[in-house]
């Protein structure tokens, strides 16, 4: 109901008052006794009914409050600044619809958000722009190409927002073959063979030989055969497989005596930060009394709902004063480092395939600093990629197609 009133009814018949409403169709809600009558409410239309009825009950009806739009605008009706300033309203959330105000993204986890808006902002997107010309296709390419690690995007406008969804390689990217160039598959490094899975190619060791780097490990020429098993040709292919060589990894890890921390003073100042588009302002006390501070960085773009953002920031930077402290690692904690450091190279092995078989590593004191030494006996990927050998296919017409 757009528009409605509440009243106080004051009558010594409220029977005959009420009877002669229904009679006229005036309809009353949420009535409520009084000692005088009741209080109700009522439609604007079916008020200004009640005049005769009220005369012949000897009825007094006083309006309590108004209700709806209509009221209000009449209230307002002189003051010409209350609809400029929501006409202004209007055209200034119009605008703001139209420009991307914020960029997020999901899936990230190797590249942050700071970089990614940085490399979008060198391919012309960034926050300000206008929505039409953002090209989702365009960011989505870009990204592919230029972040070997990232698989999939997909980019999406949602109100003033453009959100980029991405998913990243879990591991090592692959090298995929995407065409039939002949090739060798040749030794990474040098080792023992320990598996060995070909796909295509012909193989020239098997588990358990000594192989050396660069050496043929699967040969891109395929020997044909006829009907009584003999060689009536050879042809190049693109050699596929799945190699393993053990080998003894070097490691070496030095960690001096003394190292260096932060030791916060308590000393703190707070300033105030408001923004508006690309530009900002800082308010509140200096903190150039401080010697040297971290700075912690609060803020948040203002929204109306969850897709529609506003030009417009507010949040806090902290400047947290420190002194610069000296002090040694005792064993202990000397240890705790290193191994540390340690495991972070081995999860790194892992996650490029690597299979870890024995960790022969030891923490000594140098008499200068600790150094962890030793060997990590693995089983490595073995795959790397050659060019055919040509003179072992020479004169084959069917391979001079080829290339």
């Amino acid at each position: 109901m757009s528009a409605y009133i509440t009243v106080t009814v004051m009558t010594d018949s409220i029977e005959r008052f009420l009877n002669m409403c229904r009679h006229k169709n005036i309809g009353f809600w949420k009535i409520s006794e009084t000692e005088q009558g009741f209080t109700a409410n009522i439609t604007r239309e079916d008020f200004f009914q009640l005049k005769d009825i009220c005369r012949k009950t000897k009825t007094t009806v006083r309006i309590s409050k108004r209700h709806g739009i209509r009221f209000l605008l009449f209230r307002y009706r002189r003051h010409s600044s209350f609809f400029i300033g929501i006409a202004a309203a209007c055209i200034i959330l119009y605008s703001c619809s139209l420009y991307v105000w914020d960029i997020s993204f999901t899936g990230n986890y190797r590249y942050t958000h700071s970089s990614l808006c940085k490399y979008l902002a060198g391919q012309g997107v960034y926050s300000g722009m206008q929505i039409r010309s953002v090209d989702c296709d365009s960011i989505e390419t870009a990204l592919r190409n230029d972040y070997p690690d990232i698989t999939w995007v997909s980019a999406e406008i949602s109100g003033t927002r453009l959100i980029v969804h991405i998913k990243e390689n879990d591991g090592i990217k692959e090298d995929i073959q995407t065409d039939s160039t002949p090739r060798d598959i040749v030794a990474t490094c040098s080792g023992v063979v320990t598996s060995m899975i070909t796909r295509a190619g012909t193989p020239k060791v098997k588990p358990g030989d000594e192989v050396e780097k660069g050496q043929i490990l699967v040969s891109g020429i395929v020997d044909v055969y006829n009907d009584a098993k003999e060689v009536v040709n050879q042809r190049p292919v693109s050699a596929d497989a799945d190699i393993f060589v053990r080998v003894d990894i070097p490691y070496e890890e030095h960690l001096p005596y003394l190292y260096e921390y932060k030791e916060y003073t308590g000393r703190k100042k707070t300033r105030w930060l408001f923004g508006i588009a690309d530009r900002e302002i800082e308010a509140g006390v200096s903190w150039s009394s401080l010697k040297q501070a971290d700075i912690v960085t609060d803020s948040r773009v203002l929204k109306l709902t969850d897709s529609f953002y506003l030009p417009l920031r507010t949040g806090r930077k902290q400047y947290l004063e420190y002194d610069i402290k000296e002090s040694r690692y005792t064993q202990e904690e000397a240890e705790d480092v290193l191994n540390q450091k340690l495991k972070i190279y081995l999860l790194d092995l892992i996650e490029n395939k690597v299979q870890i078989l024995h960790n022969g590593v030891t923490i000594n004191d140098s008499g200068t600093d600790y150094v962890m030494t030793g060997t990590i006996t693995a089983d490595m990927p073995a795959v790397g990629y050659a060019v055919v050998t040509m003179p072992e296919i020479e004169g084959n017409e069917e391979t001079k197609a080829v290339q």
